[in-house]
């Protein structure tokens, strides 16, 4: 997605105070990373490894996996990308509405594609496909899945490769990794570092699956596409996973404690979620026209959402932030309502 995306600081004319349109989690890179990337910089000097060895070795200790069955990428993008190319020019289901991503890397590796709304994905599939994508929790609605759907669905289905994003799986308490040792052979899951350790500019992310399937696809990876700083951080991240992830109990409070105010206010539909981001809908005006008064008198960025398929004009998707911030948007939105009724 080259255009539309959150966090799109580069098209805005005007001064952002705070952006909401992210689903990073709040308080940005943690401070122990930044300070250990900052001494490392002198890696810039140098080629990297060009197959991310080092990196791809401490995700497979931190999982308890064997490194064969890892690919560290350029952000859970690359790995798309490099999914859709494994499984070129074959019939893919998407479930809607889904980060873009996912419809465009298999359109640029000619998939013939189905979208199907995810809640009807049932316990059988509506085809014949080779690759069925999905987010859990899903993007931008933050819909969870329970992990026994998922494995069934590999079971009965032993030809079509399930491809399962989890990059918000952390930020969810209510969502669960498929992450193990012994997963399906035609199970994928990508994960993303971007979301949890405040990372979206250095783009680092990884790929799991079974062992032959990881490597088939490696071989189509182009040499040094990870960065040495993103490879530092990837391996830094492993070392000191839970000491550098975010109080994600406080962040789930605080989501919480904004969509009920939200929901609280007229004119407005929230889609409640156990994440840091939930998708909400305007029966008033659209998403545009609010994204543009939140900008122009506040100076607060969020989501237009109206670009994510099957979803309306009146979509806009928030991340929460600092409480203060919080509160500051709520009475901004309330203002808008009350001005556009």
């Amino acid at each position: 997605m080259l255009h539309g995306h959150g966090n799109d600081l580069h098209h805005q004319q005007f001064k952002i105070k705070a952006d909401f349109s992210s689903n990073v989690a709040p308080g940005g890179l943690p401070e122990a990373l930044a300070e250990h990337l900052h001494k490392h910089l002198h890696l810039l000097g140098n080629y990297p490894e060009p197959d991310a060895a080092g990196a791809t070795t401490a995700i497979a200790r931190h999982h308890n996996i064997d490194s064969m069955q890892v690919i560290a990428t350029n952000g859970s993008t690359e790995a798309f990308y490099l999914v859709a190319q494994q499984f070129r020019g074959q019939a893919a289901l998407i479930l809607t509405p889904s980060f873009a991503e996912y419809e465009d890397a298999t359109r640029c590796h000619q998939h013939a594609l189905t979208f199907l709304p995810h809640l009807q994905l049932g316990s059988e599939l509506p085809g014949n496909f080779a690759t069925v994508w999905l987010a859990n929790p899903n993007n931008p609605d933050g819909y969870t899945w329970a992990p026994g759907l998922f494995k069934e669905h590999c079971r009965q289905n032993p030809e079509t490769y399930f491809i399962v994003d989890e990059s918000y799986t952390n930020l969810c308490p209510t969502a669960q990794s498929l992450i193990e040792g012994s997963m399906p052979p035609n199970l994928i899951v990508v994960r993303s570092l971007t979301k949890d350790f405040g990372l979206p500019g250095l783009r680092a992310g990884y790929l799991v699956a079974a062992p032959e399937l990881a490597q088939s696809i490696n071989r189509l990876r182009m040499p040094w596409s990870v960065n040495a700083l993103a490879q530092e951080a990837i391996g830094f991240i492993m070392t000191h996973y839970r000491e550098l992830l975010p109080d994600t109990t406080a962040i789930l409070k605080e989501s919480q404690r904004v969509q009920k105010r939200l929901v609280a206010l007229p004119h407005l539909k929230v889609t409640s979620t156990d994440c840091n981001y939930f998708l909400v809908e305007t029966k008033v005006s659209d998403a545009a026209d609010l994204k543009n008064y939140l900008l122009q008198n506040h100076g607060f960025l969020i989501r237009d959402a109206s670009n994510f398929r099957a979803l309306s004009p009146r979509h806009f998707r928030l991340a929460v932030l600092s409480p203060d911030f919080n509160n500051q948007l709520l009475s901004a939105i309330q203002s808008w309502i009350s001005q556009v009724c």
